[in-house]
């Protein structure tokens, strides 16, 4: 996981900033242990790329100090992220309700937005899609979780109703889910 979109980092944040507090945030920066800390000082920009071990770092401290080991907390980061975000980047879908042209959008747009990986989506049938995301290395459970949520969550922001998302592959350098609804 190399070359992390600005986005990414700043939604982890937002999500502490909201779920803890903004004196919780100012304390979560301190405690982080990334060799480089200057986008700290400076604004962090959507589009920019930052280091995959910052992102890293974020969700090891999250899970540690914050969610008490429990991985399975990322995704509610996931689902935070789909409410916050789709309403920005995604309106037109949540609009016409269509959960479909979502997913296909979203593979479109992820190195815009996520910036790691590739997504292919797959229409089985007008209710049923395959997500292939391949991250071409590694990648760590916390991003995986998250991701999972959000396109389960954003389905369901896009009209889906009754989203049931299930991993039918996993490699360490890939996933595929069957998302399905009514």
């Amino acid at each position: 996981m190399s070359g992390i979109k600005g986005l990414v980092i700043l939604s982890r944040y937002d999500y502490i900033d909201n779920k803890f507090g903004k004196d919780t945030l100012d304390l979560f920066y301190q405690k982080l242990n990334a060799e480089d800390k200057d986008h700290f000082h400076q604004p962090v920009i959507i589009s920019n790329e930052y280091p995959e071990i910052l992102l890293k770092e974020i969700d090891e401290l999250l899970l540690s100090d914050y969610f008490k080991n429990d991985v399975s907390k990322f995704y509610e980061v996931g689902q935070y992220n789909a409410r916050t975000l789709l309403p920005r980047y995604f309106q037109i879908y949540i609009d016409s309700k269509n959960a479909s042209q979502f997913l296909q959008q979203m593979s479109r747009v992820r190195d815009i937005l996520i910036g790691l990986g590739e997504m292919t989506v797959v229409q089985m049938d007008a209710k049923t899609h395959l997500a292939r995301i391949n991250y071409g290395q590694p990648y760590i459970e916390s991003v995986r979780l998250s991701e999972m949520a959000f396109l389960d969550e954003g389905c369901s922001m896009c009209g889906a109703k009754n989203v049931r998302i299930s991993l039918e592959d996993k490699t360490d350098i890939s996933v595929e889910y069957q998302i399905v609804w009514d």
